[in-house]
């Protein structure tokens, strides 16, 4: 993997900020022509450091009121199983592999918190290998970003 430079982090913060920002304004702000900011952006793609383009939707005004953490305590065996049945499955923002007692921990919105159970009694509580959930609700969400950096 390449080592980032200021101009490379500048680029990466402006694109984050806004994804549909100019080149010609990138440009402007880190001295460069379009044609190298338009190298710098390739190459970070091409790195993997940028995955894709997409649109910062905001969950509540499209009626996703609730968000919750899934705790997930299953089998180390079936962690990957149960990750990838997840990575599919509406309203789930995350999964991760966590140390301590659970395994993974997930975090999912839906419209309601009867939604939030029903997911939970129904799917997650159902997948093979998991032995327990915990689930933690918000009750104000302040910042929710994919990064900031």
């Amino acid at each position: 993997m390449q080592s980032l430079d200021s101009v490379d982090l500048k680029i990466l913060k402006m694109l984050i900020e806004d994804g549909r920002v100019t080149l010609n304004k990138i440009g402007n702000e880190v001295g460069l022509s379009n044609s190298g900011v338009r190298r710098r952006i390739k190459n970070l793609e091409e790195e993997g450091i940028l995955e894709g383009y997409t649109a910062v939707v905001d969950p509540e005004k499209i009626g996703y009121d609730i968000a919750a953490f899934l705790n997930i305590d299953v089998k180390s065996s079936e962690a990957g199983r149960v990750a990838g049945a997840l990575k599919q499955s509406k309203g789930v923002c995350e999964v991760h592999k966590t140390t301590g007692n659970h395994g993974l921990i997930a975090k999912i919105r839906a419209e309601d918190r009867g939604s939030i159970s029903e997911f939970v009694e129904n799917r997650v509580s159902t997948y093979q290998g998991v032995k327990d959930v915990n689930i933690t609700m918000t009750i104000e969400t302040y910042k929710e970003n994919l990064l900031d950096i």
